[in-house]
């Protein structure tokens, strides 16, 4: 009777193994459909002025075809494995039946210990069967949680929750780029900064120039620590980025990026959310700087107005001022502006320029900047190509070069004029 149970046991493990496997490719299938939906969903606007919803909708149950065949797989080897459990179960309880008659009729043992070997190996026939659901459920989970604690236990290269490391008290906004060599890791072949160097001295504007592609966000990114330079170093009041309180660099720097990034929450808890604990005076004077408060004063429900998901209950221009109310908030002695103005019309971006060349006064700031005309009184502008740097100088200095830059601002004059 108990010789079914190794082949009962062998043939769960191999039912595990193909649910397992199966429920592997299937999360994966899940996972790449689930996210083209997302994306289509998100750009609905878009996908409806292309009048592409049906392309997608195909695209979408291509991608579930194959999840749809290995749970079919799975079903199957399922089945498979619970109709040979009970098979084994019918054959043990026919042994039994026969030799226990014959054990009876001679005499060996009664019926009431036939009857309790039979229950006996019922219930526990019907116990193994069972394990088939129970393995095929447990195979699910491991797969499913697989993921989770990949994440959880990955280490992360730059903690931005550490607090050790340097972090002095004094903190001017001096910053250094010192032969700095620098590929991502998705693309560890492909060189986008290659040997620069150049600084940004307390107080003083930096503008970085170029074309898309030279290197100039990628500066700004290695400046917050969020890549590290694969050779070279990025130092900040003299101490080597790598070695500072990670937490604490970035307190005293700020940044307003292309596309500013708002929340679902009111306009006060945006601007708040650049300093914890802002009170609402703080707040309220971080609007006035961004020159903002009276906009916002006449929204229905002042500070307290939701700006809707994305900020899309407000303008480009007005949610950009709010992104750099935030930035404001925290005075950062380090501001960096990645083109901050270039999604932006004429008009909104004159009046969020005025607000950030106010915002430059007396701190460092370090501008990646698209559009030539907004960094003419910049103190120093280092024009980047290619991964290097070309040339730097004020503007007056590099027109009088007659070099690359001179070239960018005839050729940004000319679209002007067409």
């Amino acid at each position: 009777m108990m010789g079914t149970w190794p082949v009962q046991f062998i043939a769960q493990y191999q039912q595990a193994l193909t649910v397992r496997h199966g429920s592997l490719k299937t999360k994966l299938a899940y996972e790449k459909s689930g996210q083209s939906a997302a994306e289509s969903i998100r750009n609905i606007k878009t996908v409806a002025t292309l009048r592409r919803e049906e392309t997608f909708i195909q695209s979408f149950n291509v991608q579930n075809r194959f999840p749809h065949t290995e749970n079919l797989k799975g079903a199957f080897a399922t089945s498979i494995g619970f109709g040979f459990a009970q098979a084994c179960n019918m054959f043990v309880n026919a042994v039994i039946f026969y030799a226990g008659c014959r054990f009876v009729i001679n005499g060996w043992i009664d019926m009431p210990q036939m009857t309790n070997v039979l229950m006996v190996s019922t219930f526990s026939s019907m116990s193994i069967g069972m394990l088939a659901q129970f393995s095929t459920m447990i195979s699910k989970g491991a797969v499913a949680s697989r993921g989770i604690y990949m994440t959880l236990e990955r280490k992360s290269l730059i903690d931005g929750m550490d607090t050790t490391g340097e972090a002095p008290e004094k903190f001017e906004g001096n910053i250094v780029f010192d032969k700095i060599k620098f590929s991502y890791p998705i693309r560890p072949d492909t060189k986008i900064l290659k040997g620069i160097s150049f600084e940004a001295i307390a107080g003083k504007s930096v503008a970085l120039v170029g074309a898309s592609g030279s290197g100039k966000s990628t500066s700004i990114l290695l400046a917050q620590r969020l890549y590290e330079a694969s050779s070279g170093k990025v130092t900040v009041e003299g101490i080597d980025v790598r070695n500072w309180n990670i937490m604490a660099l970035r307190e005293n720097m700020a940044i307003v990026g292309q596309e500013p990034v708002l929340f679902n929450y009111t306009v006060g808890e945006n601007i708040g959310y650049g300093k914890p604990g802002a009170t609402q005076l703080e707040i309220e004077e971080a609007a006035k700087e961004a020159n903002i408060y009276n906009f916002v004063h006449n929204l229905p429900d002042g500070f307290n107005t939701s700006v809707g998901q994305k900020g899309g209950r407000l303008s480009g221009g007005q949610k950009q001022r709010i992104a750099i109310a935030r930035a404001l908030i925290r005075k950062p002695k380090l501001l960096l502006l990645d083109e901050a103005t270039a999604a932006l019309d004429s008009r909104s971006e004159k009046i969020v320029q005025k607000v950030l060349d106010k915002a430059a006064k007396e701190r460092t700031t370090l501008t990646v900047a698209h559009r030539l005309s907004t960094i003419q009184d910049y103190d120093m502008i280092v024009v980047f190509k290619s991964g290097r740097i070309v040339e730097r100088g004020t503007h007056d200095e590099l027109l009088a070069q007659k070099g690359h830059y001179s070239l960018l601002v005839e050729q940004q004059s000319l679209q002007v004029t067409h």
